[in-house]
């Protein structure tokens, strides 16, 4: 059992406001995974400010980092910036740790890990981060053919810093987007190559996306205003943010790919 949590700004409403908005819906999920969290913040503003130091955070597949240091935000695509977190430890005292309330942005995925196939460390941790356009992903499930992809994979000359199941999904949906698909494309090419139970929630500099195995057996609750759309595993993980009562609230549909643009 894992915790997601995604949210994606329409506009700039709420940019300022972005890092304490998934600060709550981090809260809200912190108790899905209490051994390690991560979060990953997208601005669309060319200077990424520097980060503090974060006690073991080492870095990232494809976004340079120092072990023992917060990543730093790098470019993800022209004009924009991606900085991520990833620690072992309690989700909320990780949160306060990296300062994650006071920062802005205009997208963002959270992710809260109980560990079941692989090891309890930073490099195992959610979001992780693939391809030259810095394509994020967080997964609440386990995939069963992973193995294989992961062999696959190799054999076109990318290799996986962990064994953790879903690292593979981020590297073979960036390895899809690489071959030319769009996003949604390689979301429905997934649905059919990838066998297990999964909820996905995937960001890039410009995308935010979300698709659900076939019998959609992990939980999951997208939320939409004019302003914003989030994605969590739990309801609770919604009640911080701005104008929920008037938000559409709906349980996304097996195998269907959500997918808004900025």
């Amino acid at each position: 059992m894992c915790g997601i949590a995604g949210l994606h700004l329409k506009d700039h409403t709420y940019r300022e406001r972005l890092g304490a908005m998934v600060a709550g819906m981090l809260r809200g999920v912190a108790r899905r995974g209490p051994d390690s969290a991560g979060v990953a913040i997208h601005d669309d503003v060319p200077d990424v400010p520097d980060v503090p130091d974060v006690p073991g955070v080492p870095g990232v597949p494809g976004v340079p980092g120092v072990p023992g240091q917060a990543v730093p935000g790098v470019p993800a695509a022209p004009g924009a910036g991606l900085t991520v977190f990833r620690e072992v430890g309690d989700p909320e005292e990780f949160a306060a740790r990296i300062g994650l309330a006071g920062r802005a942005g205009v997208r963002a995925l959270a992710h809260t890990r109980m560990a079941t196939e692989s090891a309890v460390t930073a490099a195992h941790c959610h979001p992780f981060v693939a391809g030259e356009e810095r394509l994020c992903l967080v997964h609440n499930g386990s995939f069963a053919n992973h193995a294989t992809i992961r062999r696959r994979l190799a054999g076109l000359g990318i290799i996986t810093e962990t064994d953790n199941d879903s690292e593979v999904a981020a590297h073979w949906l960036a390895a899809r987007r690489a071959a030319g698909d769009d996003l949604t494309t390689a979301l429905r090419r997934l649905t059919t190559t990838f066998d297990g139970f999964f909820t996905l929630a995937v960001t890039t500099a410009d995308s935010f996306a979300v698709v659900r195995d076939p019998i959609a057996c992990k939980p999951a609750i997208i939320a939409e205003t004019d302003h914003w759309v989030a994605v969590v595993s739990e309801y609770q993980a919604l009640l911080g943010l701005p104008g929920l009562a008037d938000a559409v609230v709906f349980e996304p549909e097996p195998e269907e790919v959500y997918l808004w643009a900025s």
